[in-house]
Order: C-alpha cells, then sequence, then structure tokens
C-alpha cells in the first residue's frame, strides 16, 4: 500500500476505534493469536456497518473488497485512495481475484463477505467462489469471522450522501474471530476439478461463520 493510502487507512481505522468505543457495546473474541503474513479475512454480511466495524478487528493493512460504496461521491474516492477493491460494476467484479492476489503477493491482506450482498440474519446466503478462487491462486491463511448485532439495533436509515436506504447498526455490535483455516486438501483437488476445490473451500467457510455465530448467542456473551 501507497504511505499516503496507509496513513488515510490507519486515520480511518482510529476514527471508527473511537466511534465504537463512545457510542457502542462492541465485544470481540478470538480463539487464537493471528498469525503474521498477508491473510484473507471473511465473515458473513447483515449491515452497512460492518464494512466500516471490521476494520478494527485487525492491525493488518487491509483491502477489502466493496461494492455500492464506490458509487456514493466522496465515500468512492476515499475508497479508491485506501486502495480498497472495487467490485460496484460487472467489469470492476472481473478484476477482484486478481487485484487480491496481487495485494496478497505484496504480503498485504484483504477482507471480503463471500455472500457478496446483505443477509437478514436469519440465515446466510450462499457464499460466492470469489474466495476460494484467491486462495486457490495465493493459498494463505483464511480468517472466519462471526458478525451478528441484536435484531432491535439493525435499521434501515435513509442516507443523503449514498441516496439510498442502507441498513444500519446502532450501540450493539459482536465479533468472533475463528482459527486461521488453510485448504491443503482443496489445493490438490483444483488440479482435477476446480470448481469442486471452491465449492470444499466455500461449504467450509460457511459452516465455521455459522458456528462462530451461534457462539455468541450461546457460548460467549448476548444481550
Amino acid at each position: 500500500m501507497k504511505t499516503h493510502s496507509r496513513i488515510l487507512h490507519r486515520i480511518y481505522r482510529k476514527v471508527v476505534k473511537i466511534l465504537l468505543a463512545l457510542a457502542y457495546d462492541f465485544q470481540t473474541w478470538e480463539e487464537e493469536e493471528l498469525p503474521p503474513g498477508p491473510k484473507i479475512f471473511c465473515s458473513n454480511h447483515f449491515s452497512s456497518s460492518d464494512a466500516h466495524f471490521v476494520t478494527t478487528l485487525t492491525r493488518d493493512t487491509l483491502h477489502m473488497v466493496i461494492g455500492p460504496g464506490f458509487g456514493i461521491p466522496v465515500v468512492g474516492s476515499f475508497l479508491g485512495w485506501t486502495e480498497q477493491i472495487k467490485a460496484l460494476e460487472k467489469e470492476d467484479r472481473k478484476n477482484v481475484v486478481p487485484k487480491a492476489v496481487e495485494y496478497l503477493r505484496k504480503g498485504e491482506s484483504v477482507y471480503i463477505f463471500p455472500e457478496g450482498e446483505l443477509n437478514v440474519q436469519e440465515t446466510l446466503k450462499p457464499f460466492r467462489k470469489g474466495i476460494a478462487l484467491m486462495y486457490l491462486a495465493y493459498p494463505c491463511p483464511i480468517i472466519p469471522i462471526g458478525l451478528i448485532a441484536p435484531k432491535r439495533r439493525v435499521r434501515n436509515k435513509r442516507s443523503r450522501a449514498a441516496g439510498r436506504s442502507m441498513t444500519v447498526v446502532s450501540r450493539n455490535y459482536y465479533a468472533n474471530i475463528g482459527k486461521s483455516m488453510e485448504f491443503p486438501e482443496a489445493l490438490e483437488m483444483a488440479k482435477e476439478d476446480k470448481d469442486e476445490a471452491c465449492r470444499m473451500i466455500t461449504d467450509r467457510l460457511s459452516s465455521t461463520i455459522e458456528t462462530l455465530i451461534e457462539q455468541i448467542k450461546t457460548d460467549k456473551f448476548w444481550s
């Protein structure tokens, strides 16, 4: 990441941390210390707030795969300045995996929401194969994260900047960071059947994230 991009990224992360400390009950859990080097972070996605809040979960330089945010005036420019990965239009999405792999090769981490769109917290949407393709192209630890907030804290709010309604979270937000995952068997499988290897990876990630979310409700803290 370029120096000015890194500085902007750190300033933004600090601002978000301050906001969470002042206005939220923001609880996080981590099953193990994050491994060094480049990583692929991934989580479920139920609100527009996710893209902001999850930046505080690691000190890694993050390149997040973002779609609609790039369509918002000023916000889109900021995302470009901080070297986030654009996935707004069909043509953009074709470049997501190569761009992510480029950053991973540089030793920097990527964050992606494999569902590709917001869920309603009843169940996860099917994971798209982009994250699996990233891993197959550049095998490195994948960090699964379960996110949740009480439904009473999740609401639609009209955004003047975006010119549309957005799903946001207030007051309570929880994140459960799981153990790093790697898929050596999928690397072997991909030599014969890449699609099946992708399914193996996405199925296991989806199941793991569902478990992490359930742990927050039952074994961790819930209000």
